[in-house]
């Protein structure tokens, strides 16, 4: 006779507890780009186009034969978007479901923290590649000998990229390319560290055994494979002959179809101002930036200008921010951990959106079933995932700044 007590009895009670989306709320906090972007949530079929306009009919002339004689068309582009998907499992074992019975509530916060960790862990993902290229490296290496257990990163930031149990890849070639085989799994991490900052479970050459310096960092199964971020809508060279980018080659008009980007001034603050004067002069009318968090500091002391804060009536997520006067207009000035140190995003927000299927990070669960039963295990299985892209109507109109 089967029990009474089932795995469905206990996922309608999950679902009930589920009702009022903590995933959601969850995986916004503390990620300022993730949770102000605009989101589409209908981005289903097989893809979705995003046309520009970037160049007008140049039939124009004080002599009217010449301005008929030298009539042309709009000049059109069009970014055709694929989705990229990105995935979280977290698992609870038989034991943990057993010591439950008689005490509804202590299961479900178990169940609940699980899925609440595992939904943050995906959040943490999808924020950090919003800011990257779609290669998804998350480091370099700056080790010169490998018969050790620690990591030493070419630039000490991205030490916030790692997290204990991440197993890790690495490859000679940031994308293109192929990983070496072997990985490593993160035993320790010192985001305070200068040096070392990641140690792993065993010696670099153990577990990645053509692992060398220089190599890019990658979490298993990652590489090559994450959506395209600012950084590629916004790439730090303007792109040549021959770019393809969601099959739109943007050679022809590398600001309007790929952003604009400014060299590092003297000075944080003047190369602020540039990028914002070098969008304005293209039409664009950034209202945010966002930088990292050292940047922000640093730009503190030199704005000493007045400190708000800004509150998502969404989300109820705070930010910290500084506001800048811009040419048409304030843009608000916000520290994101996942802002690449030395690199600031003059974004105009409102031609910005994160197009997913459904919301951007939400249980899988097109069978019904929030959890489902391991076939290998005594335990449950609970699947978190995510599948969209994100896009831009008007690169032109948002400035890549780089920062001294």
């Amino acid at each position: 006779m089967a029990s009474a007590t089932n795995l469905t009895a206990w996922d309608n009670s999950l679902k009930q507890y589920y009702q009022d989306r903590p995933v959601i709320d969850t995986v916004y906090k503390n990620h300022p780009f993730l949770t102000l972007v605009n989101k589409n949530p209908r981005f289903r079929g097989k893809n979705m186009p995003i046309p520009v306009i970037f160049g007008r009919p140049q039939g124009v002339s004080a002599t009217f034969s010449t301005a008929q004689s030298n009539a042309s068309a709009s000049q059109l582009a069009e970014f055709l978007l694929t989705r990229k998907k990105h995935y979280g499992v977290a698992t609870i074992d038989g034991e943990t479901l057993l010591a439950s019975q008689g005490n509804e509530y202590a299961f479900l916060e178990a169940a609940t923290t699980e899925i609440d960790q595992v939904a943050k862990s995906v959040g943490d993902a999808l924020s950090k590649a919003l800011f990257r290229t779609s290669d998804m490296s998350i480091g370099k290496v700056n080790n010169s000998s490998f018969g050790v257990t620690t990591l030493d990163l070419v630039t000490d930031a991205d030490a916030l990229n790692f997290e204990v149990n991440m197993k890790i890849v690495t490859s000679a070639t940031q994308s293109g390319g192929s990983v070496r085989s072997g990985s490593l799994t993160v035993g320790a991490v010192n985001r305070d560290a200068t040096s070392n900052q990641v140690t792993t479970t065993a010696n670099l050459s153990t577990g990645i055994s053509a692992i060398a310096q220089n190599d890019f960092i990658y979490v298993e199964g990652n590489y090559d494979n994450g959506i395209s971020g600012l950084a590629d809508w916004l790439p730090s060279s303007a792109p040549t002959s021959g770019d393809s980018f969601f099959g739109q080659d943007r050679s022809s008009d590398p600001t309007r179809l790929a952003g604009q980007r400014v060299s590092a001034s003297a000075t944080k603050e003047e190369s602020l101002i540039a990028g914002l004067g070098r969008a304005a002069r293209e039409g664009g009318s950034p209202d945010t930036i966002f930088v990292s968090f050292s940047d922000f500091i640093a730009l503190e002391k030199e704005l000493e200008s007045t400190v708000q804060r800004e509150v998502d009536p969404n989300t109820g997520a705070g930010f910290r921010s500084m506001e800048m006067y811009a040419p048409y207009g304030v843009a608000k000035i916000i520290p994101d951990k996942d802002c690449p140190t030395g690199i600031a995003y003059a974004l105009q927000m409102d031609t910005w959106q994160l197009a997913t299927i459904g919301e951007p990070v939400s249980i899988i669960d097109v069978d019904g079933n929030r959890m489902l039963r391991q076939s290998s295990d005594d335990g449950v299985e609970v699947r978190v995932g995510f599948y969209g892209q994100l896009a831009c109507s008007a690169p032109g109109f948002n400035c890549r700044i780089a920062l001294p």
